[in-house]
């Protein structure tokens, strides 16, 4: 596992969780690759596997058992499946075949995938529930994510700053979210969209490899890179979305050469933001740049179709009261409005409140306080942006029968902006000056 604080001078393995306790999983299958020799470790005991194996692995008795065609392994503690010779480059769909795992946890684009897995699988019981790890490389890591967060066929230079970006993220490890699990990151948008080798490509395999062990720095330290579909047109200081931490290298920007015309900052306010959502400016990740008809063939795979730039969005008062009540567990009878507190500097809301009526007949307040807990709570299946107008359809006694978000952009906004690089990948830019965009003032430094 990494070690935190410390930039390493040498290429270091991670721990990536790949299934993790809220999934509930209490059993996963698994196939051995036909082409390559695995061996299986538990209890202290190492036994070689059978090509192309059918593995169902699962809790009995609170224990793991791992059942093949012909056998029953049961085991005290973990169990480690490996290849008996550790490849430098994985290729494409190779490794360990996990099946049903979940991509896009509590995000709208939730859905269940087969994955390819290089290096070690490690499988262990958590409070009752199964976690899977996968313990590989860095370099082989980063290859993985670049075209798990987007399509293969992106330009090399966009390829080059996603890893770049991604490996920078990752060396930084400033949240640790997972290391309580003995693990680096997960294999989610929560970290970085991680599918092992599933879609692994050669340009991909290249771009790891062309920026070995490159990284952003600023003020001596690994920037947090952070990164997001679509800005919108604007990019989102750090502290707007993790308040408490200021960085230089993520500042409220136009996603274009020059500000565009209908820009008229700072979008902090409504008025001024209200003018710009409901603009169609020329920017590297509009569609004046990259057509949305076009679009669908650069992004990931689990990625869904749908308008990134501009989007509306309608939720039924129903809907919305369902949600917010099982969600906060509060006990409204009906949402009568919702009022954004904050913005910050591209227009996304961090602070909104959820007036409503409850069963007492009483009015009463939710505060919803940043970027993640708005998106999550105003729309069941997670909503793209917190850079919204929001607008009521009045019913009887002044209660809205239904909320119309209008909205700019996927995601926080911060750093790069993932349409906005491919933009500028196909406008000809190279990697050094896409990054150079979207992380003003950082150097690229090589660390290994």
């Amino acid at each position: 596992m990494l070690t935190p604080g410390i930039i390493p001078n040498k290429e270091p393995k991670i721990r990536v969780g790949i299934v993790l306790p809220e999934d509930e999983y209490t059993s996963v299958t698994a196939k051995t690759p036909a082409d390559i020799d695995y061996q299986l470790e538990y209890s202290g005991k190492t036994l070689p596997m059978a090509r192309a194996c059918e593995l169902l692995i699962k809790i009995e008795a609170g224990k793991l058992a791992l059942h093949t065609p012909e056998k029953i392994f049961k085991a005290n503690q973990d169990i480690k499946i490996y290849p008996i010779l550790e490849l430098q480059i994985p290729q494409p769909e190779s490794g360990l075949l996990l099946k049903n795992i979940i991509s896009g946890r509590s995000f709208h684009w939730k859905k269940n995938i087969d994955i390819n897995l290089p290096g070690t699988v490690i499988v262990r019981i958590h409070e009752s529930h199964l976690i899977v790890i996968n313990e590989l490389p860095l370099e082989q890591y980063i290859m993985c994510v670049a075209t798990s967060e987007m399509s293969a066929k992106c330009p090399s230079e966009l390829i080059k700053a996603q890893t770049i970006a991604a490996r920078s993220w990752l060396l930084a490890n400033i949240e640790q979210k997972h290391r309580d699990l003995e693990m680096d990151v997960c294999n989610d948008d929560c970290c970085q969209r991680y599918q092992g080798s599933t879609f692994l490509n050669d340009q991909s395999i290249r771009g790891a490899r062309d920026t070995f062990g490159q990284i952003l720095m600023s003020n001596e330290k690994i920037c947090d890179a952070r990164y997001s579909k679509n800005c919108g047109g604007v990019t989102e200081a750090f502290e707007t979305i993790w308040p408490g931490v200021k960085h230089n290298y993520t500042v409220v920007k136009a996603d274009s050469s020059d500000d565009p015309m209908e820009w008229n900052p700072p979008l902090s306010e409504d008025n001024n933001f209200k003018r710009w959502v409901k603009s169609n400016p020329i920017a590297y990740c509009s569609p004046w740049t990259v057509p949305e008809n076009e679009l669908n063939q650069y992004l990931g795979n689990v990625d869904e179709k749908g308008a990134y730039f501009r989007w509306d969005i309608r939720v039924k008062q129903q809907e919305l009261l369902d949600h917010i009540n099982q969600l906060h567990s509060i006990d409204a009878k009906a949402i009568v409005n919702l009022e954004i507190l904050n913005r910050g500097g591209s227009g996304r809301a961090n602070r909104l409140a959820v007036e409503y009526i409850n069963t007492n007949e009483e009015r009463q307040i939710l505060l919803l306080q940043s970027e993640y807990s708005i998106r999550q709570s105003l729309y069941p299946k997670f909503l793209y942006s917190s850079a919204i107008i929001i607008t009521p359809k009045m019913g009887k006694q002044n209660i809205p029968v239904s909320f119309q978000y209008h909205g700019a952009g996927w995601g926080h906004g911060v750093g790069l902006c993932q349409i906005g690089a491919l933009g500028m990948a196909l406008k000809g830019f190279e990697a050094e000056q896409i990054l150079a965009h979207y992380y003003p003032g950082s150097v690229i430094e090589k660390i290994y």
